[in-house]
């Protein structure tokens, strides 16, 4: 058995929220994933959340581990982990053996100093047997996405300290999940797809409520350009002092149009949009906007100078009817084939 192993990872475009970042640093070191990638991660999704310090957003939650044609996932319960094997250091060195990445929550208060306990989801990407430590990615390390190490002594009792509902994990689910590449379906472009997600973002609608199994069925959700005008109504209550700030909203605006950014050429170089429409320099734009509004929340959140949030309220409207041009021009110069 090999001493150390680290499986694939690169840092990730995205990395709004933990699950994302975890599949895109696994995604992006193969280059037959991008037709799945540039066929998702569209449709904005907002879901309130009455009495949390803010609204939820994130892309329509399709697209992440248990719906990736490339990445095979299996759930295991803590119990059933336990009984394979009590050594948790061991097993999770035997699941990387096998080619698996590892996510689950841990009392990351034993690797971070100045916490009692910090209950927060890691991800296990490799090991180093002589120095005893794994290489793990996760927010809490610099307070952005990061690779970092964890000595297995402190991984150990991190894992042990995490009791009933503090692992929330796939809605309370909890336990260890175990992903790993699969490249034995592949994956076909679908430019219909695309079309119909950017007209759900025109108008507002989650073109996968036909689907059951996907359907969001908890607190009340906004989808597309109407994430923007909730997210107006929020900074109102935040300008008065209603609700709390959060930037992690804006900082998923400014994903969503990395994506975006990404999308164009590709759909130029595949020949599903017309060649010479400039909607990456538009869309560049409305990403500048995007960070704009993510640092003067951040800067609100330091000062709470009231019109700071003035400001980002006069960009989010900008943002919102230049996107809805741009979308619209992007369907009109779409190669349907």
């Amino acid at each position: 058995m090999s001493s150390s192993i680290i499986l694939p990872m690169q840092y990730p475009i995205i990395t709004s929220w933990q699950w994302v970042a975890n599949s895109f640093a696994v995604l992006g070191n193969y280059p037959e994933t991008e037709p799945w990638i540039m066929n998702h991660f569209i449709q904005l999704q907002l879901t309130t959340n009455p009495g949390r310090i803010s609204a939820f957003v994130d892309f329509f939650r399709t697209p992440v581990f248990e719906y990736c044609p490339w990445l095979f996932h299996q759930h295991l319960k803590r119990e059933t982990v336990r009984f394979i094997n009590e050594d948790i250091c061991a097993f999770i060195v035997d699941c990387i053996n096998l080619n698996n990445y590892i996510y689950g929550v841990f009392d990351q208060a034993f690797f971070i100093e100045g916490h009692d306990s910090l209950p927060h989801d890691l991800f296990i990407y490799g090991y180093d047997l002589e120095r005893q430590v794994f290489h793990a990615a996760d927010f809490t390390f610099t307070g952005k996405y990061s690779f970092a190490e964890v000595p297995f002594e402190q991984l150990e009792k991190a894992y042990h300290a995490i009791e009933g509902d503090e692992d929330w994990l796939f809605s309370g689910k909890g336990g260890l999940s175990l992903i790993s590449f699969d490249d034995s379906l592949g994956y076909e472009f679908n430019i219909s797809n695309v079309a119909a997600q950017l007209e759900g973002f025109l108008t507002g609608h989650n073109c996968f409520e036909k689907s059951r199994e996907m359907t969001h069925k908890t607190n009340p959700c906004v989808y597309g350009l109407g994430v923007y005008d909730q997210l107006i109504e929020n900074l109102i209550k935040i300008q008065n002092k209603e609700q709390g700030a959060d930037y992690r909203p804006f900082h998923v605006l400014c994903d969503h149009k990395a994506l975006m950014l990404r999308r164009i050429p590709f759909l130029e170089q595949y020949g599903y949009l017309k060649p010479g429409t400039n909607l990456a320099e538009r869309y560049q734009s409305i990403e500048n906007d995007a960070f704009l509004c993510r640092n003067l929340l951040i800067k609100y959140m330091k000062t709470e100078q009231s019109s700071i949030i003035d400001k980002i309220i006069t960009n989010i409207r900008k943002i919102r009817n230049e996107e809805g041009e741009q979308i619209e021009s992007l369907l009109s110069n779409l190669v349907i084939v």
